[in-house]
């Protein structure tokens, strides 16, 4: 995935709180607008518009689809200053205050907005709304000076986007890499110890249960000894390719020297015991003679809101029981697999 596209939801969650009480000081300005005058009455249109911001700022708030959030801030904008153009139309005294109001609206919005494209079809609309409330005596052969107001503020609102919005990504794409180098493991490139024991506490925070694997390379410290570290960082690596490859796993990781993890959902027993079998199968044949390796394996059953503890105790207690059995074999419930499974 592009990395754009990975730093779009965290995009949105630093900007949404902004944005939200953004959106609250323009109805609060609108809502203004509408009690200062005393001799102005509430229409239809005006009330539309008021309902029409609530709906729009609640729903922007609240909404996780990228898409709609997006759309959600022109359509804001968009109904703000159809609402100001209105107000102007229908008071002729108000028209002064066009030529500031599209001004402030079109620079105060550019931090608001996840793209710059988004930032540029706000502010084309914004003036194209309250262009033609603007066109009174007041302005009547300084029309020139109107486009050079335009062309500045869309110009000062379009730098500030689009540097705010690179130095944000730049931000963004730094602590995507801190991230990513706090939860892999730096050998085999998978999720370490901390990172994958986060995972399995939040799978055993949900609402389906599953299987816990504990694998550990068999032998490997004499191969070390033997071959040397750079055999042994081959056959982790291995190792973990194997795991990368084997589909059907929730998360795996590295989770100690050379011992590694798996989570599985899901309740059937059979479609576990395959996925173990055949990745012990993969792992016979995934480095060549004098350093191919094998695994022992033991498995366990997690439900929803057990305890991490006492899961990894009963696969720590089958994978001893794999490794008296002559390794290279899978232990549950205190059995061999192939046992299990007859």
């Amino acid at each position: 995935m592009p990395a754009n596209l990975k730093l779009r939801p965290r995009m949105r969650s630093l900007l949404s709180p902004a944005v939200t009480q953004a959106e609250w000081v323009g109805i609060i300005a609108w809502v203004g607008m509408l009690l200062i005058p005393a001799a102005l009455k509430l229409d239809f249109y005006m009330l539309a518009v008021t309902v029409g911001l609530l709906i729009v700022c609640r729903v922007h708030a609240t909404t996780t689809n990228f898409l709609l959030w997006r759309v959600l801030g022109v359509t804001y904008m968009v109904l703000l200053s159809v609402g100001f153009a209105y107000l102007i139309h229908m008071h002729a005294e108000l028209r002064i205050y066009g030529l500031p109001l599209a001004v402030t609206l079109v620079v105060g919005s550019a931090i608001l907005f996840i793209s710059v494209q988004d930032y540029l079809a706000d502010a084309l609309l914004i003036w194209l709304i309250l262009w033609p409330p603007m066109q009174a005596d007041i302005y009547a052969g300084t029309e020139v000076y109107l486009l050079l107001f335009c062309a500045a503020s869309v110009s000062i609102g379009f730098i500030l986007s689009y540097s705010y919005l690179k130095n944000l990504r730049s931000v963004l794409l730094v602590e995507s890499e801190f991230r990513a180098l706090a939860e892999t493991d730096y050998l085999t490139s998978i999720l370490n110890r901390r990172a994958f024991m986060q995972s399995f506490e939040k799978l055993l925070g949900g609402e389906r249960g599953g299987y816990f694997i504990m694998l550990d390379i068999d032998s490997f410290k004499e191969k070390n000894d033997l071959y040397g570290h750079d055999v042994g960082d081959k056959i982790l690596r291995a190792m973990a390719l194997c795991l990368k490859n084997a589909k059907g796993s929730h998360s795996f990781g590295r989770i100690g020297g050379e011992e590694f993890g798996v989570l599985l959902q899901g309740d059937d027993v059979e479609v576990a015991c395959d996925y173990a079998l055949d990745l012990l199968q993969a792992i016979r044949s995934s480095v060549p003679a004098p350093h191919h390796y094998t695994c022992s394996a033991g498995m366990a059953r997690f439900s929803p809101g057990d305890e991490l503890s006492a899961v990894l105790k009963m696969a720590d207690k089958n994978l001893y029981g794999a490794k008296r059995n002559g390794k290279d074999c899978v232990h549950l419930d205190g059995a061999l697999l192939q046992a299990v499974l007859s």
